[in-house]
């Protein structure tokens, strides 16, 4: 047997030990017995505590037939060896045989970093990273069985839309009302638009860009219907990390919820109830409702869009509440600039040779300055004293310390190198993200417009 397997198999014991919070002696005798049979060693300890739950299974799964049931069969022991299966050793149970022996098609362990946000372990979310026309209805049909077959296991099941539905049944004032007395740090611009996530949320939205991008779960970006269950924490590295199951939905909710249930009821009988009672005007800040929030706010891979606000003379991310800042207004106009030119393909500073087509790359030249001139007032500075961007020598210091002040902010907005002005294969400068992100705002109030709808910005851009 490898080291990489008997690490696992510790990995895999140390989690159904510590599960419930409760170590017992005769959990410990069994531990030797299991350590003598697979022999393993006191290295092989110290590399399961650096493995995640998630590697381990992936690991064992290699492992032949005869050895996943043995190891299932040790595993129920290690669960039971105290006379009795805590809901939270059940749960382990649950996803080991699922993946390991009765190979429930679609199901895997993810494990993340939950430093930072705390998963609870009652919910079962229903995840998926492209919006299921199917899945969707047969949810919206039977919700309410759906909801009471999960709570009768002491779960809550969480189904997105609906909590964007109860949101929506709050006044925007008073949702920002309490917003603010809950994060009183937090910018008015930020709680805005938290406020607007919260009562637009969607499934596949909150896959791809909460939990795949902000959290860094790469899984999320590309994953199929499916039921998300938390079955536990460990501690890997000195940092707490959850495992969840998932489970793929193949055509029938109501049947694979059933099955997963049933196969979890073998294990633990339930005597709780969990209930969240949502009514109009109630805002719940506890279980998977406070975990939403606190991942929206949380300020770490945020997809943001940038803002050119030349009221205040500023240029910020408003969703991941931050701007640009140690830049002077020179290098301020001339990201606008991009930001700008980048909507209809970049700048391409290369001088052509050919008499023809220099006579055009030099009028686009003139025009692209007397784009940054007026941009360059905008901001507060006087035409005739803007800097010459034509000029190299001018324009790349000023590239440089806007792609510094933005790769600073590299572990808050996500793919912070999207946001910086950069050469792509057609020789052209601009800037990556999506035009959909570039915003402006409109006039002397606080609203924002895109900067494609901007009648301002446009005709700036048609100089």
């Amino acid at each position: 047997m490898k080291q990489s397997e008997r690490a696992s198999i510790m990995r895999v014991i140390s989690d159904l030990i510590e599960a419930d919070g409760i170590i017992d002696t005769r959990e410990i005798t069994f531990l030797e017995t299991l350590r003598a049979k697979y022999s393993i060693k006191t290295e092989d300890e110290i590399l399961a505590t650096s493995m995640t739950f998630a590697d381990s299974l992936n690991i064992l799964l290699k492992a032949d037939e005869k050895l996943k049931n043995d190891l299932i069969g040790d595993f129920n022991l290690v669960a039971m060896s105290d006379n009795f299966c805590a809901r939270e050793e059940a749960l382990l149970i649950l996803a080991l045989r699922c993946c390991l022996t009765i190979n429930v098609e679609g199901a895997s362990v993810i494990s993340m970093d939950t430093s930072e946000i705390k998963f609870e372990g009652t919910q079962i979310l229903y995840v998926e990273s492209e919006y299921d026309n199917e899945i969707n209805a047969q949810i919206r049909e039977h919700y309410r069985e759906i909801c009471a077959e999960i709570r009768l296991a002491g779960f809550d099941f969480v189904y997105l839309p609906k909590i964007a539905e109860h949101y929506k049944s709050i006044s925007e004032e008073n949702l920002y009302q309490i917003a603010d007395f809950l994060y009183p740090k937090v910018s008015h611009e930020r709680l805005k638009v938290i406020i607007s996530q919260l009562c637009n949320l969607s499934t596949e939205s909150f896959c791809k860009d909460q939990l795949a991008a902000k959290l860094n779960v790469s899984e999320f970006g590309m994953i199929s219907s499916s039921f998300m269950i938390k079955i536990g924490d460990s501690l890997v590295n000195d940092k707490v990390v959850s495992n969840f199951l998932v489970i793929e939905i193949e055509n029938d909710i109501l049947k694979t919820i059933r099955y997963i249930l049933d196969l979890f009821a073998e294990s633990y009988h339930n005597l709780r109830l969990n209930y969240l009672k949502e009514e109009s005007g109630r805002f719940i800040f506890r279980g998977f409702y406070k975990q939403i929030f606190d991942i929206l706010m949380l300020r770490k891979g945020v997809k943001s869009s940038v803002v050119i606000d030349t009221v205040r003379e500023q240029i910020y991310f408003p969703e991941a509440d931050v701007k640009l800042e140690k830049i002077h207004r020179r290098e301020k106009a001339l990201y606008a600039l991009f930001l700008l030119e980048s909507i209809s393909g970049g700048i391409n500073f290369n001088k052509p040779s050919n008499t023809k087509q220099l006579e055009k790359y030099e009028s686009r030249m003139n025009s692209i300055l007397k784009k940054y001139q007026v941009i360059y007032k905008k901001f507060g500075g006087a035409k005739e004293k803007a800097p010459n961007i034509l000029d190299y020598a001018t324009r790349a210091p000023m590239i440089a310390l806007l792609k510094k002040q933005i790769l600073n902010l590299g572990d808050i907005l996500f793919h912070a190198e999207d946001y910086i002005i950069q050469r792509n294969a057609f020789g052209n400068y601009g800037v990556r993200i999506s035009t959909n992100l570039m915003v402006c705002r409109k006039g002397l109030d606080d609203s924002l417009e895109p900067l494609t709808e901007s009648k301002e910005w446009l005709a700036i851009s048609a100089l």
